[in-house]
Parts: C-alpha cells; structure tokens; sequence
C-alpha cells in the first residue's frame, strides 16, 4: 500500500489559495482539527471541511479528529453524508472521544463517563444510516426506531471511518468498527506498537483487517534550514495550541529542521508501518505557500519511494 499524505489547518482560516494549493501541490487530503468550547479559537470543522470541498476537485476533506460524543449521531451521519455528496465522494471520517478538555463536555451537556459508549454506538448507527435501509436501533445510550436516511452518500456504504486515540478501548473500536487507525501524539515505537495491538483486537473479534485498513499517525512538521529556528517554532506552536509547554516535549511530537532531518524523523514512522501522514505544518501564515512547497517538493518524493513496513 502507498503512502498518502494530507495537510491540516489545525482548525485555523485558510485563505482559498492556500487549500487550492494542498492540491496543487499533490498532497491527497485537507484536515481540520475540532473542538466546540476550547482555550484558542478554532472553526467549527463540517463548516471549515465545506468550504475547502468547494475550494478543490480531487483531494480528500476530513476531520483529524471529529469529537464525535459531543454530538447526536443521527445528526452526524446527516451532515457527513451530504458533505460526502457535495464532494462527489471525497470525504474521510476520523472520529475520537476527546476529554483532554471537560470544560466542551459541560458546555454540550454530555458526561465524559459516557464518550467511549457514545462513540461505539454512533459509528454504528451512522453505518446503518449510510447503508439508506430503515433500521432500529436499541443502545444503552441511544434508542431509535424505524429510521432512514435519504440520499445515501456518493461512496457506497458511507465515507471510510478512521478511529483516532491513544488508550485500549478506542484500538478496539477501531479494530472492530474502523476502516482505520490513528493514533494521535505517538512516537514511532508506540505507534508501531498500537498497529500490532489493533491487529490483534480484530483477530480476537474474528475481523480479519482489509488490505488497505489505514494506520495513519498525525505529526507536526517545522520546515526550516535553521535547526534552533525550527525548533523554536514548533516549542511556540505546540505550547499555543495545547495550553502547556512543550519545551521538553517537541522532539516526541514534531518534526523539525532542514528537510533531511525531517525526512529521518518521519522515516521512521513507514519503518513502523504508517501508510498515511496527516502532517501540521509550523510556519508563520505569511510563509505557507514556501512551507507547502517545500514539504511537497523535497520530504514528500523521499518518502513516497518507501514501503510502509508490514503489520503482523
């Protein structure tokens, strides 16, 4: 299976021709963060995923990651379901529980004891909404009867559903409902280590994963000939985005310095068996087209020449 590689807005405005030139540039997919209620500003995603399926012709539109316990499913699969229309079939879905920040669960009204159930539960009622049939459905969260969902979405079945997380129970979800895994905030080790895990939680449920099951992981990239400015770049980034400081942390989670460097440091996530990079890039907004270009043309094409290592 290739490698694909999607770019992030991390929930931030993009101007049009810099998603237009996500595509232009060959990356596969646009990606937005999510949050409702949070400590920065972010857009709401389905609006901001939209906006850039209208921007671009080919590449795919996702969340990384869709919160999805803080919404009703039925509402979910509506939305999802006509973006996926709109797009001509270009929609991926990659849901978590979230809970890194319960101030959004208070707001939404939903407790955070339930946000695993309530994910469970939605991915499977969103199949069967995809599926166009009339269903009931009978959960311990959510109780519906003799419902349907008109028009189907243009990719049979529905858009592919990614499950994203960092402990036991979202692997299992995904490895009983997902068409993916992505761990999120990984080192190269502990991904490879989850790919395995999720591999095994299929056989236990009698799955066998299909051969183009994704197991993606999401990485910051700080492009620059300047090693200590890349590096800055991304402590400062990170420390914004995630309300704490990241000085003693940005080598685990982001990739920084000239291309080479950075190559070396994805490298080893194809070596852990990564098929599919969401990449964050760090840079001022002045420098994204520079940036783009630069990962497009110089990280990319090393990249794409190398075959993800087998998860058994």
């Amino acid at each position: 299976m290739s490698i694909r590689f999607g770019i992030t807005c991390g929930g931030d405005f993009w101007p049009p021709e810099d998603i237009r030139a996500v595509e232009a540039l060959g990356f596969d997919g646009f990606w937005t963060g999510e949050h409702i209620v949070y400590h920065r500003p972010i857009s709401e995603s389905t609006t901001l995923l939209t906006w850039a399926a209208a921007l671009t012709e080919r590449i795919t539109v996702g969340p990384a990651t869709y919160l999805l316990p803080l919404r009703h499913p039925t509402i979910v699969a509506k939305e999802f379901s006509t973006l996926d229309v709109l797009s001509a079939g270009r929609v991926i879905f990659s849901c978590g529980v979230g809970g890194d920040y319960p101030r959004e669960f208070d707001a939404c009204g939903i407790p955070m004891n339930e946000r695993g159930r309530r994910c469970t539960e939605s991915i499977e009622i969103m199949r069967k909404y995809w599926s166009g049939e009339r269903f009931d459905y009978d959960g311990r969260i959510f109780k519906l009867r003799d419902v349907d969902m008109l028009p189907t979405p243009a990719q049979p079945g529905g858009p592919p559903i990614w499950v994203c997380g960092r402990q036991e129970g979202p692997m299992r979800r995904a490895a009983r409902l997902a068409d993916g895994w992505q761990p999120y905030m990984y080192s190269a080790r502990r991904a490879r280590d989850s790919f395995c895990q999720v591999k095994a939680f299929a056989a236990e449920a009698d799955r066998e994963l299909p051969d183009d099951f994704v197991f993606a992981c999401f990485i910051y990239v700080s492009l620059s000939e300047d090693i200590a400015e890349a590096r800055i770049r991304g402590v400062k980034e990170l420390t914004y985005r995630y309300d704490q400081d990241f000085s003693e942390l940005v080598e685990k989670y982001c990739a920084y310095g000239p291309p080479a460097r950075v190559i070396e440091y994805l490298a080893q996530y194809v070596e852990a068996g990564v098929n599919y990079f969401v990449l964050a890039p760090v840079m001022p907004p002045h420098r994204r087209r520079a940036h783009l270009e630069m990962l497009a043309s110089e990280v990319l094409p090393v990249l794409s020449a190398m075959e993800p290592a087998p998860v058994t």
